[in-house]
C-alpha cells in the first residue's frame, strides 16, 4: 500500500488581474456605468460589490482545483452547489492495476506516519514490522487498519470478485482524486464554510493552504475571508 499526504493543484492558469477586468465590465452592466472604467477602477468596483453583496457579477468568472485526499474528504467538498466535480470511482477503477498494484490511503492529520510505500497484509508483515514498532499506539492502529483493508480488496479481486464488488472493504481514509469547478461567487462559499475552524482539521489542511493561493493569484474577491473567520 502507499501513504500520501492530501494535496491539491490549481488546473487554470490564472491571471488574476485580468478577471478582475473582466467582472468589472460584466458588473458595470447592471449600472450602465462603463464610462467609468479606468486602469485602476476594478478594485474599487469589485470590492463595492462584494461589500454590497452583488456577488452574483462574480459567477462570471470559473476555477476548475485538482484534489487529491481522503474519501471520507471527499464527502464534505461535493455538497457544495453550485459545482461541478469529476471524481474517481471506486467501481470503475481496478486498484489492483493501478500504482503497480499499491492501493494508496490519505495519512490523517493527528499521524506521525511518513509517506512511502508499505507492505499489504499478511504477505511480507516482517518487511515493515520494524517501522510498526516504532510507531505510537495510535499510529498502529490505523497503518494495521489500512493493511487488512488493502489485503482485503486484493483478495477479493483476486478470487474474480469486480471492483464494484470488493469496494466495500475499502476504508473512508482510500486516497482519490477528483476536479472541481466552481465559479468565484461559489469558491468564496466554500473557503467561507470549510475554512473556518468548525469544518475540522482534515478539510482545513487542505482549504486554508488553497484559500491562500487563491488570494495570491486573484486580487480583491477573497482577500476578506480570512478576516471574517477570525471575527
Amino acid at each position: 500500500m502507499r501513504l500520501l499526504h492530501p494535496s491539491f493543484q490549481i488546473q487554470d492558469v490564472l491571471n488574476g488581474w485580468d478577471m478582475i477586468c473582466k467582472l468589472e465590465k460584466r458588473g458595470r452592466v447592471c449600472y450602465k456605468s462603463e464610462e467609468f472604467i479606468s486602469s485602476e477602477s476594478a478594485k474599487s468596483f469589485i470590492r463595492g460589490i462584494i461589500k454590497n453583496g452583488h456577488e452574483s457579477v462574480l459567477e462570471h468568472e470559473k476555477v476548475t482545483v485538482k484534489v487529491i485526499c481522503s474519501r471520507s474528504v471527499s464527502h464534505r467538498l461535493v455538497r457544495h452547489r453550485i459545482a461541478s466535480y469529476s471524481q474517481e470511482s471506486t467501481r470503475w477503477c481496478n486498484y489492483t492495476k493501478k500504482n503497480d498494484g499499491h492501493i494508496s490511503f490519505i495519512i490523517p492529520t493527528w499521524s506521525e506516519i511518513e509517506p512511502g510505500t508499505y507492505a499489504d497484509v499478511p504477505k511480507n508483515l516482517s518487511e515493515d514490522l520494524p517501522s510498526l514498532l516504532a510507531m505510537k499506539n495510535e499510529d498502529k492502529v490505523w497503518f494495521t487498519a489500512m493493511q487488512f483493508s488493502a489485503c482485503g480488496y486484493t483478495t477479493l479481486v483476486d478470487m474474480g470478485k469486480k471492483p464494484e464488488e470488493a469496494q466495500g472493504v475499502l476504508a473512508h481514509s482510500l486516497k482519490t482524486e477528483l476536479d472541481m469547478t466552481m465559479n468565484l461567487r461559489e469558491w468564496r462559499h466554500f473557503f467561507k464554510e470549510r475554512t473556518a475552524k468548525v469544518a475540522g482539521d482534515e478539510v482545513r489542511q487542505l482549504t486554508v493552504p488553497m484559500l491562500i493561493k487563491f488570494q495570491a493569484y486573484i486580487p480583491i474577491v477573497f482577500d476578506d475571508i480570512l478576516e471574517l473567520l477570525e471575527k
